[in-house]
């Protein structure tokens, strides 16, 4: 018998978000629906030192729909839709796809097909733990490798299953000839990932990954990364360490010289009570291009609370000391509703 429900659950850490309504569901269908508003504010340099400086703010949106097919096997889909204010005005909105793919899935895991994750995501996330929108995630690679197949691309082909606390992804992106920012000519940007992790009863996780993309010429893209977790009893703590060549997240504009990256990714924190958290994070990116000496793309930590007011809103702070040369320190607040 069909009916129509509007409640509140937890989904999966990926769908960025801590609590959906599940507006549809019968036997064989269900509908989810999810979202977040952040309003936030940097206080820093404004005289061109801080790039991240006044205001950010967003509105997410996300809808997730599974149809149950045969004993255990079900079709699958899942849109996240992303609005940003991008300065002052009325008219300064910028509106972005983040997920958009289908599928299918089952006791074998799931198969999907659209604008995803890649593989290394799932060992990636466990440093993207920021509790504000700037910060986190910065140093090994990720965040900034839209177009290798990395973080979120599109054209990708992915794999994911869960076998007794053994994770395994797979991900291929398929060319869709981007032009060249130099030359514009059209070049082939292939990309393939795979990662696995395993988590032990007592809150303990390690994770591993390998990713390669095609650049349009001989200097592809590598990337390795391994990482460790930890949360249990009220703690929270992960390192990620990342090394790789011609990651475009480290490319210097206009270069073609190759380089080599090493990244470090650290989080640890503590839930003090039911409703406020504190933690402290470390990000560190090392480039060395080829002729040139080695120097730090990426450098700083943050102090970070999380205060929550009720289930949906919670009011967000950090401090980041940033020891990059020139660069000064910063001061982020902000209010989230997770819905």
């Amino acid at each position: 018998m069909k009916k129509l429900t509007i409640i509140a659950l937890a989904v999966a850490a990926a769908s960025g978000s801590a609590n959906a309504a599940k507006v549809y569901e019968d036997e064989k269908h269900a509908v989810d629906l999810y979202g977040r508003i952040y309003a936030g504010y940097t206080a820093g340099d404004d005289a061109g030192k801080s790039d991240n400086f006044g205001a950010d703010q967003y509105v997410r949106f996300g809808a997730k729909v599974k149809s149950q097919f045969g004993e255990s096997n079900y079709a699958l889909g899942r849109y996240e839709l992303q609005m940003e204010n991008s300065g002052e005005g009325d008219n300064t909105s910028a509106t972005k796809a983040r997920l958009a793919y289908a599928g299918f899935g089952g006791d074998f895991g799931e198969v999907t097909f659209g604008r995803n994750y890649g593989a290394l995501e799932l060992v990636a996330d466990w440093t993207d733990a920021s509790y504000v929108n700037p910060y986190g995630n910065s140093a090994i690679g990720i965040s900034s490798s839209r177009e290798e197949g990395i973080g979120r691309s599109d054209s990708v082909l992915k794999y994911a299953g869960e076998f007794n606390n053994f994770d395994l992804h797979a991900s291929y992106k398929f060319n869709d000839n981007q032009k060249d920012e130099t030359t514009g000519a059209s070049q082939d940007n292939s990309a393939y990932g795979i990662a696995v992790a395993y988590g032990f009863d007592f809150g303990l996780g390690l994770g591993a990954g390998y990713n390669i993309a095609n650049n349009g010429d001989a200097k592809d893209s590598k990337m390795a990364l391994v990482g460790v977790n930890y949360d249990a009893n009220g703690v929270y703590a992960a390192l990620n360490y990342s090394m790789g060549e011609n990651n475009k997240a480290f490319k210097l504009h206009g270069s073609d010289a190759k380089n080599e990256h090493t990244g470090y990714e650290l989080v640890a924190g503590y839930k003090f009570t039911k409703a406020f958290r504190a933690q402290a994070m470390w990000n560190k990116a090392e480039v060395e291009e080829e002729g040139a000496a080695k120097y730090d793309k990426v450098d700083y930590y943050t102090i970070e609370g999380r205060y929550n007011l009720t289930k949906q809103l919670r009011i967000v702070a950090a401090y980041q000391i940033n020891n990059i040369d020139d660069a000064e320190n910063e001061f982020h607040f902000a209010a989230r509703y997770d819905f």
